[in-house]
């Protein structure tokens, strides 16, 4: 009896989802239980013939779809709809699992209307992400946050879905959450279902990658609160005068944007002096966060809403 659907979104990840795939088809749980739902958002890099070759040996039904680019949302909402089991599995493309992970889920599903969250820890290993270094050991504090998370499909379908609206980076899990509690679910820890959230090592050639994400994510932090217009959101999305006075203090005379920045995080990032590097580096973040809140209030303003600067 089919009962679980896994969804993995993926863009350009080929390689890690192979090695998860291979996990996923050794699960403790019977592979009469489940499927395998990947929803391609674009990939090129040879993704797609690779999924194409372990549907002729997957021991369970492997789902793939491929289309262009639409977005981490409309991604999302694609998988759920294509999916048959009465849970929905979500998991992000570039995480790895244990054999016990699809088993676990489905048994933290005692009563009808559960969210169930199972712990992630950041690694830069893919092969052995248990003897890798570890970073945060994560059980998300959110009320629904898609890297490790499931939910009856029917709850699912009822809350409306991701919103499309989301069509940069961040919050879209945050704000189907907000959803989710006004219905009335409930959420509860599946502490056997770990998962892991493979990291590159933090060096200066990806911090102009992180800065236009923090952007991104600070324009849909705007598109969040006003969605949910309450103290809670307010708090989470830190749209308030403090939090930007307080980047102003950090980043006296826009040092992060200035061009020896770059340059001096460059000379930082050796051992040594790493400590510092990362340091800056998430004041760095900070502020390209607080950047994309000013952006999209500054839009707002623009048309006639209100600018809480």
């Amino acid at each position: 009896m089919l009962l679980a659907s896994v969804v993995i979104p993926t863009h350009n990840q080929q390689h890690i989802l192979e090695y998860c795939l291979q996990i996923l088809f050794n699960q403790t749980a019977s592979p009469d239980t489940y499927e395998l739902v990947i929803v391609d958002d674009g990939s090129n890099d040879g993704t797609s013939e690779m999924v194409q070759k372990l549907q002729e040996k997957a021991p369970c039904p492997l789902i793939y779809n491929w289309h262009p680019n639409i977005g981490r949302s409309l991604n999302r909402n694609t998988g759920a709809l294509m999916a048959h089991g009465k849970y929905l599995i979500f998991l992000d493309g570039d995480m790895l699992v244990r054999r016990e992970f699809v088993s676990a889920h489905l048994s933290a599903h005692t009563k009808p209307g559960l969210i169930a969250h199972g712990p992630v820890v950041y690694t830069e290993e893919l092969k052995d992400p248990d003897n890798g270094q570890k970073k945060v050991y994560d059980f998300s504090r959110a009320f629904f946050a898609t890297g490790n998370v499931s939910l009856e499909r029917e709850q699912f379908i009822a809350s409306g879905m991701f919103d499309a609206d989301f069509i940069e980076y961040g919050w879209e899990d945050l704000e189907l959450g907000e959803r989710l509690r006004k219905m009335g679910l409930q959420t509860v820890r599946c502490p056997e279902a770990w998962s892991y959230h493979l990291q590159k090592r933090l060096t200066y050639e990806g911090i102009p990658g992180l800065i236009a994400k923090e952007k991104e994510r600070g324009h849909m932090g705007v598109l969040f609160y006003r969605k949910n217009p309450s103290i809670a959101v307010q708090l989470m999305t830190l749209i308030s005068p403090i939090y930007f006075a307080y980047d102003r203090i950090l980043t006296i005379c826009h040092w992060p944007e200035k061009p020896g920045t770059l340059k001096l995080l460059q000379h930082l990032d050796r051992p040594g002096t790493r400590f510092l590097f990362r340091l800056l580096v998430e004041i760095v973040k900070s502020h390209a966060y607080a950047d994309g809140l000013r952006e999209a209030l500054a839009r707002e303003g623009k048309s006639g809403n209100s600018n809480p600067r």
